[in-house]
């Protein structure tokens, strides 16, 4: 269920390299979701004729179902508009806290939370570490894996009417009128491989564009990958498609904040970053790549507790 898009704003080609990747802030337009090798190789991709089709679910390293939900999208702001994969991890359960004493919960404005399982029988306004209620609708619903970011990247790229706009005039966030919402209405299906109901949303405005976050992931054994940031509606991993950059600092002020998040993350839990990301406009990467991989193996899927796929705000943690 969806209500309330509207055609992106503007700030003030199909060629595609694979072998070529990007940093940087991306204003990009969906071509395809969960494309088939004819979709690939229209937009570049070497595939031979007799190569299986691409596989968009598969079994996780714990042997649990995953699926990936991928977006093609077209870089807008270079001359030769390259196409990069943007893609989405996403599982069947409900994203439980570390003791399973509290789930991730999320409104349909894309709002999240973690509430306990009183809370969530009693559709109770969940309580934050700080003693406050949380920031979200009480008609909310358990979240599943990557929901919350797959939701957050819909919302910005169909420039869903949000619930509050900050008013220059009165120096302050105000209500709007008539907010949007939004709502993947069968994630099963979606987790099975079918992504027509996101692609239908995706159709339903296909001259937007969004702003993402582009970078470059090295594996341990020096292999590079194209990677996005993803993050839910409170990261900043999304950046809607009239944001310019800040003229002191060269950046996109939000996608700065949203990187430096993710890095705090890494940092706070003693893991390594093997990441580099870039708040200012997109350009392609010039350092040489040791080796191109496609970025969709089974064996290359996602830490599904690094910011990369989920971003919390530290007032909503279940845990300290």
């Amino acid at each position: 269920m969806i209500e309330n898009s509207n055609a992106s704003k503007n700030s003030s080609g199909e060629n595609y390299v694979d072998v070529k990747k990007y940093i940087g802030v991306a204003s990009v337009n969906v071509l395809a979701v969960n494309p088939n090798n004819a979709m690939l190789r229209m937009y570049g991709w070497q595939i031979p004729d007799d190569a299986d089709e691409p596989k968009y679910v598969t079994t996780n390293n714990d042997g649990k179902p995953s699926a990936r939900v991928r977006f093609l999208a077209q870089i807008q702001d270079l001359d030769d508009k390259p196409v990069v994969a943007l893609d989405f991890w996403i599982r069947p359960d409900v994203y439980f806290n570390s003791d399973m004493t509290k789930c991730q919960v999320i409104d349909a404005y894309g709002r999240t939370a973690w509430a306990s399982k009183t809370e969530v029988q009693k559709h109770e306004i969940p309580v934050l570490s700080t003693g406050s209620r949380a920031n979200i609708s009480s008609d909310y619903k358990p979240a599943h894996r990557g929901q919350a970011e797959i939701i957050a990247f819909l919302l910005k790229y169909l420039n869903v009417t949000p619930l509050q706009m900050f008013s220059k005039d009165r120096n302050e966030w105000v209500p709007t009128k008539n907010p949007g919402r939004l709502t993947i209405d069968n994630w099963s299906l979606l987790c099975n491989g079918n992504a027509n109901e996101v692609k239908e949303y995706v159709s339903l405005r296909p001259d937007n564009r969004v702003k993402v976050i582009l970078g470059i992931r090295t594996t341990d054994d020096n292999k590079t990958y194209q990677s996005v940031l993803i993050g839910d509606s409170k990261s900043g991993a999304f950046i809607g498609n009239g944001a310019r950059v800040d003229i002191t600092t060269g950046e996109y002020t939000s996608a700065r904040k949203a990187i430096d998040k993710a890095r705090k993350w890494y940092d706070e839990n003693d893991k390594d970053y093997p990441f580099i990301y870039s708040a200012a406009p997109v350009k392609e990467w010039t350092q040489t790549a040791t080796e191109v991989q496609d970025n969709s193996t089974a064996e290359d899927m996602p830490d599904f507790d690094s910011p990369e796929y989920t971003t919390y705000d530290e007032t909503d943690l279940p845990f300290k």
